[in-house]
């Protein structure tokens, strides 16, 4: 009969669980205090900024998604999420699969690069690129976000892919190379269905990582009508007065969007972590 262990509570324990507790408290609290601040109106914020409100107001609401142009920058932000993120996978799969499965003798100088890519801040990059931008006629085009953008993301993604693909036994490819089919129809038919949750789980970080970028669309975009949500929501920053529950409301708007998105793909990000981490 197997004893069983009892655990005591100890003093370790209490500090720790505070230190927790606090932690949790001042992550969530900043959220709580920016929804229930929505329903106030302009002069019960600057009267009071932390107190709750006096009663459920929804005029922020729709003075953000009437009084400013969410829609449209919304639009914006879903092509330049949907064109890098359809890129990303697209180049981080193929070089991912090809890394793991090919294993070339250059593979070590590949991995350096990557790594140094992944080491270069986005800052240092951004007036070559707008040099190159210019050049290329992609200045303040939708186009000359996704291409930068997919840049910066495709070193981790294929880290990520190629990880992935590592943990696959080589017998299933080996299988399909003895029933005489092609690398491409290999990796098509039998590399790409196994894959699935993991582009799942690249597909989703990165869609959420571009919806919430502001730096390369506010360098690189000047036009208003192709401003990018997250950029979008500095229109409601007056010069002289700033109605601060309408402002809170369209940025719990625009936060909705990759809540929902993480919620509903939960259970592929939680299958692909899973079956990165078992080998069979």
């Amino acid at each position: 009969m197997t004893p069983t262990v009892v655990h005591r509570w100890n003093r370790t324990n209490s500090i720790v669980l505070a230190f927790l507790t606090l932690h949790v408290l001042m992550v969530i609290f900043p959220f709580v205090w920016m929804i229930y601040s929505t329903f106030k109106t302009n002069r019960e914020f600057m009267r009071s900024v932390w107190s709750f409100p006096t009663s459920l107001n929804f005029d922020a609401y729709i003075g953000a998604w009437s009084g400013g142009a969410l829609g449209g920058y919304a639009v914006n932000s879903l092509i330049v999420m949907a064109g890098a993120t359809l890129i990303t996978v697209l180049v981080s799969t193929l070089a991912g699969y090809a890394l793991a499965i090919y294993r070339p003798r250059w593979m070590p100088a590949v991995e350096l690069s990557l790594t140094a890519a992944m080491a270069i801040p986005a800052y240092v990059a951004l007036v070559p690129l707008v040099v190159m931008l210019r050049g290329a006629g992609l200045l303040d085009t939708h186009l000359g976000v996704i291409l930068p953008t997919a840049a910066f993301n495709v070193p981790v993604s294929i880290f990520i892919m190629q990880a992935f693909f590592n943990t696959l036994p080589r017998e299933l490819f080996d299988a399909g190379r003895v029933d005489g089919a092609s690398e491409w129809q290999i990796f098509r038919k039998v590399a790409l269905p196994i894959a699935r949750p993991a582009m799942f789980t690249v597909a989703i970080v990165n869609m959420i990582w571009v919806w919430n970028d502001f730096l390369f669309p506010v360098v690189f975009i000047n036009n208003p009508a192709r401003k990018t949500l997250p950029v979008g929501l500095t229109d409601f920053v007056g010069e002289h007065i700033t109605n601060y529950p309408v402002m809170l409301a369209a940025i719990l708007i625009a936060a909705i969007a990759p809540l929902i998105l993480f919620i509903y793909f939960e259970r592929q990000i939680t299958a692909a972590l899973i079956g990165g981490a078992v080998k069979e």
